[in-house]
């Protein structure tokens, strides 16, 4: 019988002797203060942008429902579409916030527990509760080790409760919260080409891109061209050398004009060459004239469509051509309209969700932690 009680207390001082080595370790390695600072931080910058898409939802939407339009009835269609979206949208901005609020002070307390003050005041205990447990000072050891399960339960409790936190995200919720974001950010691409079509404006940015492509291969061409008018200039100057050394060694009336009956065959074949090159050159300066032509042309079409671009004019008449398409914003709320009922829906959900992974789960957990940690608390 005595043999178990002393087997028993071996046992014990063996875990003891673990704990008290081991937890400072962790403490001072810091693994587990990295690995749910990752974690906080990705749930920190979701949030985020969450909350970013949101805000801009109702800034499209105020945006929106704050133009002019002078057909009464999409006016009240506006309003009527957009309404329930800027309420929900608001109040969803609203509980982000506090999600958000959540998450920041988790790692708050992560950083205040994993300041190298806990990690002391824990291997201090440690070392005072090893010298009580093999002193067998019972009353000693009850009180230091009490101390050290509770500043060890304060040290590395919320890093479990947060890494726990992201398994559950990453294993259940995770990729439906992608989709659902994926939707949110459709619908916010959809209110802003509403927005767009509400102020008659156009995304030029693919028009810009074409003609910048377009220019710059004219430009190219007409570099080319300038290359070979050169080139024929110095052919032109080489065969009209040519020509005036067989005319001279030709002599008589030839040596005058190299048109003249007189001329032998040499001379004319010279003639006709440079007549040939000149011709060659004058297509060539046509080309030429014709692109830089098409290039000042085309510069002053990408000046206009930057300016249309930057919500600006190019001319007087332009600015008639900015008013709202009603057909096609009339199709777009139309679509907006069909689409709310879900977007709702997936608001709503993706709320619940973040509310879940930011305040309810890591509080279940952290009651979970408690719980184990009453149960299993030494008695004395």
């Amino acid at each position: 019988m005595n043999t178990l009680v002393i087997s028993n207390h071996s046992s014990s001082k063996l875990v003891w002797l673990l704990a008290l080595i081991l937890l400072p370790v962790l403490g001072w390695l810091g693994v587990l203060d990295n690995l749910s600072n990752v974690q906080i931080n990705n749930s920190i910058s979701s949030a985020g942008l969450i909350y970013g898409t949101a805000r801009g939802i109702n800034a499209l939407v105020s945006l929106i429902q704050g133009t002019e339009l002078n057909v009464v009835f999409l006016t009240v269609s506006v309003g009527e579409v957009l309404d329930p979206v800027n309420d929900l949208i608001e109040r969803f901005s609203d509980f982000i916030l506090l999600a958000l609020g959540s998450l920041a002070l988790q790692k708050i307390l992560l950083a205040v527990v994993s300041h190298t003050t806990f990690n002391i005041v824990l291997t201090a205990l440690a070392a005072f509760t090893g010298i009580a447990l093999f002193q067998s000072n019972t009353k000693a050891f009850n009180f230091l080790s009490k101390s050290f399960l509770i500043v060890a339960f304060l040290r590395f409790s919320l890093g479990i409760v947060v890494l726990a936190n992201g398994w559950v995200d990453a294993h259940f919720l995770n990729k439906a919260d992608e989709e659902r974001y994926a939707a949110m950010k459709e619908f916010k691409g959809e209110l802003d080409e509403a927005n767009s079509l509400s102020k008659g404006q156009v995304d030029y940015s693919a028009s810009i891109g074409e003609l910048q492509e377009q220019l710059t291969q004219v430009e190219a061409k007409a570099a080319d061209t300038a290359k070979e008018i050169d080139a024929l200039q110095h052919k032109i100057e080489k065969a009209k050398s040519n020509l005036e050394t067989l005319k001279d060694n030709a002599g008589g009336l030839c040596s005058i004009s190299a048109r003249s009956p007189s001329c032998p065959s040499p001379v004319k074949n010279a003639l006709a060459a440079v007549s040939k090159l000149e011709s060659q050159k004058e297509k060539k300066t046509s080309l030429y004239k014709a692109a830089i032509g098409n290039i000042e042309e085309m510069n002053d079409a990408l000046e206009c469509l930057t300016k249309k671009a930057q919500g600006e004019n190019c001319g007087f008449f332009d600015r008639f051509s900015n008013a709202p398409n009603i057909k096609a914003l009339q199709d777009k709320m139309s679509t907006l309209d069909d689409s709310v009922g879900d977007f709702a829906s997936n608001i709503i959900d993706l709320l619940t969700s973040i509310l879940l992974k930011s305040i309810a789960i890591p509080l279940l957990f952290f009651y979970v932690l408690l719980k184990l940690a009453r149960i299993n608390w030494p008695k004395p």
